[in-house]
């Protein structure tokens, strides 16, 4: 009895079946993962943006100064005493005057400032009585005329000088920042004397 011819292998056993298959193979396994990937569940974290370098609580930083820009100046240090202090300022003194029996001498006299429409003026005043007996060393026996209008002292000078003796008291006046003419007047009793006052030297407003 003849022998019966082999029939050949599946075409899955030649080279352009092999191809073929493998080809499918792919396409199937590129679209499950299409699939998949569509469905989440290759879904990854977002990234966070990496921190910013510079402080981020002063923005961004500052541009870069322009092309031919020399550095920027740095600020002077501050000082920590501050500039000196105009007032008190010290006036000319040493004027000695007679008023009837007693003899006025101004030791010293300082202008200060009070607020910014006013000074001070005190002037420190030593009394000698030559009388025979007690005499009052007081705000009573002086004014101050300032361009022209007698002012009263604001102190509380008030002194019994022994007779043959001496006392030393303060007397002091407000005036107004702009003033120019200024005339201490010292009366005993009857009599009375004026006091040129300089406030040339005074310093600026």
């Amino acid at each position: 009895m003849p022998e019966e011819p082999k029939s050949p292998g599946g075409w899955w056993q030649t080279v352009p079946g092999m191809l073929t298959a493998t080809a499918g193979i792919i396409t199937a396994v590129a679209g499950l993962i299409v699939a998949l990937n569509q469905a989440g569940v290759f879904a990854t974290a977002p990234k966070h943006a990496p921190p910013p370098t510079g402080n981020a609580t002063m923005g961004a930083p500052p541009a870069a100064p322009p092309a031919g820009a020399g550095p920027a100046a740095s600020a002077p240090p501050t000082s920590s005493t501050g500039p000196a202090t105009a007032y008190p300022h010290a006036l000319a003194a040493g004027t000695e005057v007679r008023v009837g029996s007693a003899v006025y001498r101004i030791l010293a006299a300082q202008l200060d400032r009070r607020n910014a429409e006013t000074l001070s003026l005190r002037f420190t005043v030593r009394m000698t009585n030559g009388e025979r007996f007690p005499t009052n060393f007081w705000d009573e026996s002086f004014r101050l005329r300032v361009d022209g209008v007698p002012a009263a002292p604001v102190g509380n000078l008030n002194k019994l000088v022994q007779a043959q003796s001496a006392e030393e008291g303060v007397v002091e006046f407000v005036l107004p920042v702009a003033a120019r003419a200024v005339v201490l007047q010292v009366r005993q009793g009857d009599e009375s004397t004026e006091i040129p006052v300089d406030l040339s030297s005074k310093p600026p407003k």
